[in-house]
């Protein structure tokens, strides 16, 4: 089960400067799947939001998303990054624009986790 972040644990996380990440979701292409998430981070005056979508390169026993190839090798090796002058800003904005959800956060590194429990969801073609 993983353990998401409260709003306010979020709020402390990245101003102490632990980044935190969502899972958004993936689409299935003929050939390949893409797997969509967001890190925030704190940035020295600004806080950061990267939009990374990379290929599903895991399975059961390799699910660390950062070592997966981005999709975009313009991107590489950090996606498409905003900067914010609060971490609200950049939720909102993840929200707004990436289908993000405020109750979805995790802690870096938890993000292996929500892959874990997409690999148990996702349907088997």
């Amino acid at each position: 089960m993983t353990l998401y972040l409260t709003p306010q644990e979020l709020l402390a996380r990245v101003h102490i400067g632990k980044p935190v990440e969502q899972w958004l979701s993936y689409v299935r292409e003929a050939d390949y799947t893409v797997i969509k998430w967001i890190v925030i981070d704190h940035e020295e005056n600004q806080f950061s939001l990267t939009y990374l979508e990379s290929f599903d390169e895991g399975d059961e026993e390799f699910y660390d998303v950062h070592e997966f190839s981005v999709t975009d090798p313009e991107d590489e090796p950090y996606g498409t990054t905003h900067l914010f002058d609060s971490v609200e800003a950049a939720v909102t904005f993840a929200i707004e624009n990436y289908g993000a959800s405020a109750d979805k956060f995790v802690a870096f590194a938890m993000i292996e986790k929500e892959y874990q429990k997409y690999l148990l969801e996702r349907p088997r073609f």
